[in-house]
C-alpha cells in the first residue's frame, strides 16, 4: 500500500493588505522635504551633498533635516516611528528621503 501524504499550500496568506499610493508630485520647487536617517550609513556625508544639489536645482525647496525627526533606529525607535506621520504633518512636509544604512 501506497503512502498517503496530506498537501498543503506552502504559500502563506498576505500579512499587509495593498493601499493606494500616494500623488505624485508634480514638481519639488516650494516643497518641504524631510531627512529621515538611521544614523547607521554615511547619512551624515550624504545629506549634505543632496540637500546641496536639491536646493541648487528647486531655489524654493525647503529640506527639513534629520535631526529635527529622532534616529529611525535608536534605541527609542519605536517612538520615534511611532510619532513619525504626526511629526511630518505638523512640519507640513510634501516628501521624505529616508537614508536606511546596512
Amino acid at each position: 500500500m501506497e503512502p498517503v501524504y496530506d498537501v498543503v499550500w506552502p504559500r502563506s496568506p498576505l500579512g499587509i493588505q495593498q493601499h493606494r499610493l500616494a500623488p505624485r508630485l508634480s514638481g519639488l520647487d516650494g516643497t518641504r522635504v524631510a531627512l529621515l536617517w538611521d544614523h547607521l550609513f554615511r547619512g551624515d556625508e550624504l545629506f549634505p551633498l543632496l540637500t546641496t544639489e536639491l536646493r541648487a536645482r528647486f531655489p524654493r525647496l525647503v529640506v527639513v533635516d534629520h535631526e529635527r525627526f529622532g534616529n529611525t533606529h535608536g534605541s527609542d525607535e519605536a517612538d520615534v516611528v511611532a510619532g513619525l506621520a504626526a511629526e511630518l504633518r505638523a512640519e507640513g512636509i510634501d516628501a521624505v528621503v529616508s537614508g536606511v544604512g546596512c
